[in-house]
């Protein structure tokens, strides 16, 4: 047996663990476990795989042994996901029972049996998530098992960190405080930059740290590929239906596959996930390759995890949702298929390979064009050299969260039968680190709000008091993960549907707005909020204003678009100079330097802008411009909303825009003079500070969170709600609601820090402005014109012969009733099998009518007889009557080309006859109206009822 785990441990635990496979501590374990024996507050980094779990819980296991703690939860374990809390609960349990220590999950789909068994007897260790813990706080049955809290250790702190959730964590650890008096905190990250915030976070305000961070030595090993296409990849191209450059990456991740006995392939959004996986499979094969992703139901994603272990699933797809140390089996690769666009992203990921100690984790990026390639290569490098950023997305007085902790409080409060001030809220929420600024006016501001909901009353002694339905706020916003609905996105033309749309973003949006989807442009043609549908008409072309949409994409921070930027100077400097260009790159984890990159920087090097990082360059064409800034995604969405509303106001135009980490391109009705971007550029920071504030409520993105904030303050239901989201904006103007958009808006989306660092280096000459007029713009600015970078088929649009190949598909394939007026002869068949000269088979007459999908013929019949002996027709029979007459007429003076029209979307025989047929000289004319009635009756069709 081990001396060390001797030394330090309870001598039972010492025994149970080696049983188990423990025979040495790791380095982490070794030097993390005296500190938590020692009672102090712990912070412990390591990378994946480093044993960090039973770092944290073998001491305080051998505590609860020493000190015959029971009759109540002693330790608290919570991790960001359910899927984790599994997987602790799997690796503890066994040891747990082994020594009479009881182990128990809690968490959303808990059993109601298991909650009611947990009451009666808690458990000593609780192994649960940050939305449940808020729920626990507020039982009166729950709370008596809390009084006896000794440690919380906090799984994954990283991805707390990061968003509300950790605010609202931040203040609920204070709450528990209230309960139990001072407890132990350990956290536990597998990379993470700011150690030193990280520790704030975790230990609140007045308390102490320490930090064990431990650079296990297992090697990593990362490449940066960029594959090439090949005449072979015309072929596969052909047939995956996509592009040569995205089989030649599909044929090079089936080889790494083929290579490896279980690889996870990361990418950065679900939609690429879900497209990737698709196409894979086609080449691996189905049942090797497997998609991951948090929308996928449990049993899914159970049967994937145990897919891999068992090594029936080769290779699977995933986003985020496989970061966090799940223990999945064996990996032995990972693939990240584009940039991961962060460092600490691609350590992550990495990680997940060799996902024990002292394997060697592999990892390959994937480049998909010369961006992403520079932009890989400066990442990889960055994460061999443990280069972790130290920006993270730190939500400090989040008024949303701190608006539901109140309500918790007060609850707490009402359970125990005594009295909340507000001095009492100010000072336990105060002792949480991201709180630690807030000031008695900016609560009393919250408080003045809860009141206006008719949810608490804040007397004038400083006491606060429910009212009725704060129990049922509190606990219909305890999670602060937006509830993502959707609306299903379907193309005009084929009928099929295409994928699917955030509520979010379709509230915040208009009928004529052009829009990105499945890799294809397309103009929105209607919105129906009762069938939850958007219809979509397919685009021949990409034009300059695609709207103004921020993604939910994972942003590159400002140090390594700076990177990228001397990374591309040098090369075009080689270029110049005419040096070999692959010395620029001997310093990054690459063995090439790829024929598009080389060519690239040729012919870059033949322009007037061959100088990115202490220039800002303008290519200037009138009406458009792109704009060269090395900021980043959240430093040039700063610049590019700035230059909007800047020329916006004094030109009295709508400017729209597009950014991405190099470049802005901003886009104009009219010409204006370059001039207009260097006035802006050369005003004071602060001037920009506060117009950069302003403008962001102009913005789809504003409309699109404050849906979810006004959700998280109780203004609005969780479920889908029809509001006039203008109206709404309008009413909570320099609300707190208000105030805490913008706040998320400028922590998660836009960092105006960058922009006006450039804007001070320029007013100081430590920058230059370069404006060059150009006719075409340089191959490295055609990045952002070229949207194809980012998707797997190149977004060129659907040429118009194709749209409408696809119409006459579509319309050739419907069935029709066809009804003989004259003898009641009828038949039902598709469109395609129908003769140009449409008559009667039985009598010869050229009276046929189209009947309506599904209805009966023999009815229809039995009116045209009424009608024609004149009897009395009721008002539903005269206007059927009509109908089949106007029908019959159309097929008679047009044929076939009449039944055409008449089986298209909405085209009625009042349409086919006056504006469809009329204009119909060719069959490409024909379709050309028909697509253009069934547009116009997209558009229409919501408004028919009213």
């Amino acid at each position: 047996m081990s001396n060390f785990w001797l030394r330090y441990l309870h001598p039972r635990l010492a025994d149970v663990i080696e049983e188990f496979g423990y025979l040495e501590p790791t380095p982490v374990q070794e030097r993390a476990i005296p500190r938590v024996l020692s009672g102090v507050n712990v912070l412990i980094t390591a990378p994946t795989g480093s044993g960090k779990t039973e770092a944290a819980m073998f001491p305080i296991m051998s505590k609860i042994l020493s000190e015959g703690l029971a009759g109540g939860v002693a330790a608290i374990y919570i991790t960001p996901a359910r899927a984790l809390n599994r997987d602790v609960n799997v690796r503890l349990r066994e040891i747990a029972n082994r020594l009479g220590i009881t182990t128990a999950v809690r968490h959303g789909d808990t059993p109601e049996s298991e909650r009611r068994r947990q009451v009666r007897e808690p458990p000593t260790i609780l192994i649960t998530t940050p939305e449940t813990l808020q729920v626990i706080l507020v039982m009166r049955s729950m709370r008596r098992a809390l009084r006896n809290v000794k440690w919380i250790i906090i799984d994954e702190l990283h991805e707390l960190m990061n968003d509300e959730r950790g605010a609202q964590l931040s203040i609920a650890l204070e709450r528990l405080v209230n309960i139990a008096g001072e407890y132990q905190r350990i956290g536990l990250s597998a990379t993470i930059g700011n150690t030193e915030l990280a520790s704030q976070f975790l230990a609140g305000i007045g308390r102490q740290v320490e930090v064990v961070s431990v650079d296990v030595s297992r090697e990593m090993e990362i490449s940066v590929e960029y594959p090439e296409a090949s005449e072979e990849d015309m072929g596969l191209a052909e047939e995956l239906n996509t592009i040569p450059e995205t089989a030649a990456r599909l044929r090079r991740i089936a080889e790494i596959v083929s290579g490896h006995r279980a690889t996870l392939i990361f990418t950065n959004t679900r939609d690429e996930a879900e497209l990737l996986g698709h196409r894979l499979s086609r080449v691996i094969g189905d049942d090797a390759v497997g998609v991951y992703h948090g929308s996928l139901d449990r049993e899914e994603r159970e049967g994937l995890e145990e897919g891999l272990r068992n090594g029936r699933v080769r290779a699977v797809v995933t986003t985020s949702s496989l970061e966090l140390g799940i223990d999945i089996g064996h990996v032995d690769a990972v693939i990240q298929y584009s940039s991961p666009r962060q460092v600490t992203k691609l350590i992550q990921r990495v990680g997940r390979s060799g996902h024990r100690l002292g394997r060697r984790a592999i990892g390959y990026v994937i480049a998909r064009d010369t961006d992403d390639y520079l932009e890989s290569l400066v990442i990889a490098r960055k994460a061999l050299n443990n280069e972790l950023e130290r920006e993270v997305e730190y939500h400090e007085k989040a008024l949303d969260v701190l608006h539901h902790q109140i309500a918790g409080m007060v609850i707490e409060a009402r359970i125990e039968g005594r009295t909340l001030t507000i001095n009492g809220v100010l000072n336990t929420v105060r002792r949480a680190h991201p709180y630690r600024e807030l000031t008695p006016e900016e609560l009393m501001d919250v408080l003045r709000f809860m009141e206006g909901s008719r949810l608490v009353r804040a007397n004038e002694d400083g006491t606060i008091t429910p009212r009725r339905g704060l129990h049922r706020y509190y606990f219909e916003n305890i999670s602060m993960i937006p509830d993502q609905k959707h609306y299903r996105a379907r193309d005009m033309i084929t009928n099929r549907a295409i994928g699917e749309l955030d509520e979010e973003f379709v509230e915040t949006t208009e009928p004529e707005t052009q829009i990105i989807l499945a890799g294809r442009p397309w103009r929105i043609v209607s919105i129906d909020h009762e069938k939850r549908e958007v219809v979509l008409e397919p685009l021949n072309q990409i034009l300059n204003a695609v709207p103004t949409w921020i993604g939910e994409e994972i942003p590159v921070p400002t140090e390594v678009a700076q990177e990228v930027c001397r990374l591309r100077d040098e090369l075009i400097s080689t270029m110049t100079n005419g040096a070999d260009p692959t010395t620029v790159l001997r310093n990054y984890p690459t063995d090439e330097t790829p024929n598009p990159l080389i060519e690239e920087s040729r012919q870059q090097a033949g322009t007037e802008i061959t100088e990115f990082t202490n220039t800002i360059n303008i290519e200037w064409r009138g009406r458009d411009s792109v704009i060269h800034a090395c900021l980043g995604t959240k430093g040039n969405q700063a610049l590019a909303l700035y230059l909007a509303k800047y020329i916006g106001q004094r030109y009295r135009v709508a400017v729209t825009y597009v950014t991405d980490p190099y470049r802005v391109l901003i886009t104009t009705p009219i010409g204006i003079p370059p001039q207009a971007i260097t006035e802006a550029l050369n005003q004071s920071p602060d001037y920009v500070d506060g117009e950069l504030r302003d403008a962001i409520r102009s913005t789809r993105l504003y409309k699109y969170r404050f849906i979810h904030v006004a959700r998280r303050f109780g203004v609005l239901p969780r479920e889908s709600v029809d509001v006039n989201i203008e109206r709404l904006t309008t009413a909570l103007r320099d609300t707190v609601v208000d105030r805490e958009v913008i706040r998320e808006i400028l922590t998660e989306k836009i960092n105006p820090t960058p922009l006006k660092q450039l804007i001070s280096k320029i007013r100081e000459g430590r920058m230059n402005i370069k404006i060059t007029k150009v006719e075409q713009y340089t191959p490295t600015a055609q990045h952002i014109i070229n949207q194809a970078s980012k998707y797997d088929t190149a977004i060129q649009g659907i040429p118009t012969t194709t749209i409408l190949q696809l119409l006459k598909k579509r319309i050739e394939e419907r069935e029709v009733t066809l009804l003989c007026l004259n003898c009641g002869w009828h038949t039902t068949t598709k469109v395609k099998y129908i003769p140009e000269q449409v008559k009667c088979p039985r009598c010869g007459m050229r009276q046929i009518a189209v009947l309506k999908h599904g209805e009966d013929p023999t009815r229809a019949y039995e009116i045209t007889k009424k009608a024609r002996r004149n009897q009395r027709l009721t008002k539903e029979e005269q206007e059927k009557w009509q109908e089949l007459t106007q029908t019959a007429l159309a097929v008679l003076q047009y044929g076939k080309k009449a039944i055409i029209a008449l089986a298209a979307h909405g085209v009625g025989p009042t349409t086919a006859i006056r504006k469809v047929l009329p204009k119909a000289k060719t069959e490409q004319e024909l379709y050309q109206q028909i697509l253009e009635a069934e547009r116009q009756y997209q558009k229409t069709k919501p408004f028919w009822n009213e």
